[in-house]
């Protein structure tokens, strides 16, 4: 008898969730198992398909359904059922008493405590905070007139999530559920209770490099990614053809050419050029910064530096500012401006308000500004970062990186982590380091980046780039595309998702 799995779709149309997920749900029926999804029908007041842009004012917060609803449940819903493929629905397993009890529990809570709740083992205020964070763009909820109410909704979304998981995993037994990126309404929630049930939790996301997919086991990949055994990336076979195969590859990341989530917009240029443009000397020593968009995944890290990214970048710029004998580049991370919720919470505006006027040896590149990133870091003795995937990149070309936040590079052996604040202000004192990494942990670094990149983004051949309302489309011209042994990435997923296999493809 083969494995009972649940596709815990929640929402159907953020990523275009629904489409990859139909055609998981086709190629692990044909391996013999019994698939299932969950979708909302309507009834979640909020959810992560909700931003500010939909919802102005206090539309969120009207009675009756999102009115998004309808273009995101019925598609999916036809579409799961053309295949046969059994559909439930938050409606069937949320009762009146539940919408009571959690309605009563809702409004009682006093906003401050809002980030705090816990509700029958669920965080259910952490997720309701990083849902209504997302919603407004920002890293914070002060100043929006509403915050605290789109919170409240949120939290409401999170418990009725919880209640309707547990109900369904009580009447039906799963294996295993596999549903979209683990964190923020529903997703977060739907997490926590099948973990507390025992049922085994898959999660995946789009990743970067063209038609590929990141796999994780029991988490979403923010947190795994992290605490990844060192051994499943540290014993494959290392090569002069693999690392000549991911220095291509990393030169293409320069303007994104073989990725398709990108914020790059700009060939390499002379570093020589750019540091022109923002007067800075050729002799002079530059510190270069990243910055993570706000509002992005803020969920508790225990590793973390500091309380939040503005509180690092902040001690950061004070810190320099008392360092005129060194440069520092902030640059603005471009998904401010091109990520798919654009922030409200700009960094510049953060920093303009603490600092009306900068000091000359602190220079900021707005989100918007072409100039290339990687050129820009290259012409730095070392970088500073809180939570970007170039902590992993950099150190592949011998730049030195130091990690105040959750970066997936942490605790790899190729970068300088902290965790404290007194820890890093001890390191920001040694600076410039006046040398690039040694060769030894530059290959670690690369044998790393050749592991994420190559082996946990895992390649499909039904993926597609898509131009138009939503970012990527899938083509299966038949079923025999999605059985066993037609697609090796597709066959890596489907055993990971199974059996708990490694979610790693061997090229």
């Amino acid at each position: 008898m083969g494995a009972r799995v649940l596709v815990a779709t929640g929402t159907g149309s953020h990523w275009s969730m629904s489409g990859f997920e139909s055609v998981l749900a086709a190629a692990l029926r044909l391996r013999g198992h019994h698939v299932e999804v969950l979708l909302c029908d309507g009834v979640l007041p909020a959810c992560q398909e909700c931003d500010l842009g939909l919802f102005p004012g206090r539309r969120l917060l009207a009675e009756g359904a999102v009115p998004l609803c309808g273009t995101c449940f019925a598609p999916a819903s036809r579409m799961f059922g053309e295949l046969d493929v059994p559909v439930r629905t938050y409606g069937e397993y949320l009762s009146s008493a539940d919408r009571q009890e959690i309605g009563a529990l809702v409004e009682a809570t006093l906003d401050a405590d809002i980030p705090r709740v816990s509700w029958k083992g669920v965080p259910v205020g952490e997720h309701a905070v990083a849902g209504a964070l997302r919603f407004y763009g920002r890293g914070s909820l002060d100043g929006e007139p509403f915050g605290n109410d789109v919170a409240r909704q949120y939290l409401r979304a999170a418990m009725y999530t919880a209640a309707v998981i547990a109900r369904l995993l009580s009447e039906h037994r799963y294996d295993v559920a596999v549903f979209h990126h683990g964190i923020y309404v529903p997703q977060g929630a739907v997490g926590d209770v099948c973990r507390q049930r025992g049922v085994r939790v898959v999660n995946w996301s789009p990743a970067y490099r063209d038609r590929s997919y990141l796999f994780s086991h029991g988490d979403s990949y923010h947190k795994t990614m992290i605490d990844e055994p060192t051994e499943q990336w540290s014993g494959f076979e290392w090569s002069k053809e693999k690392a000549a195969k991911l220095l291509a590859y990393l030169e293409s990341r320069r303007s994104g050419g073989n990725d398709w989530i990108s914020f790059q917009r700009q060939g390499e240029g002379e570093a020589a050029k750019l540091l022109k443009e923002l007067q800075i000397a050729p002799t002079r020593p530059v510190v270069g910064l990243l910055t993570n968009v706000m509002w992005d995944a803020q969920l508790h890290f225990r590793a973390n530096a500091f309380a939040s990214m503005l509180d690092w970048l902040l001690f950061t710029i004070d810190h320099f500012a008392r360092r005129p004998d060194v440069e520092l580049i902030i640059r603005v991370h471009p998904a401010e401006v091109l990520g798919t919720v654009k922030s409200r919470q700009r960094v510049e505006d953060e920093i303009r308000s603490r600092w009306r006027e900068l000091p000359a040896n602190i220079h900021v590149v707005g989100p918007d500004d072409p100039k290339n990133t990687y050129t820009l870091m290259g012409a730095c003795d070392t970088v500073l970062v809180y939570g970007t995937k170039m902590a992993i990149e950099l150190p592949c070309w011998g730049i030195p990186v130091v990690i105040a936040g959750e970066a997936w590079a942490r605790g790899k052996g190729f970068t300088t982590d902290v965790s404290s604040a007194a820890e890093y202000e001890a390191i920001l004192s040694r600076l410039p380091s006046g040398r690039r990494l040694a060769d030894e942990i530059v290959e670690r670094a690369r044998v790393y980046a050749y592991h994420l990149f190559f082996r946990r983004m895992i390649p499909v051949k039904f993926a597609r780039k898509h131009r138009y309302l939503v970012p990527f489309a899938y083509e299966v011209s038949s079923l025999a595309a999605l059985a066993p042994g037609a697609d090796p990435g597709l066959d890596v997923i489907c055993d990971g998702i199974l059996s708990g296999s490694p979610f790693v493809f061997e090229s």
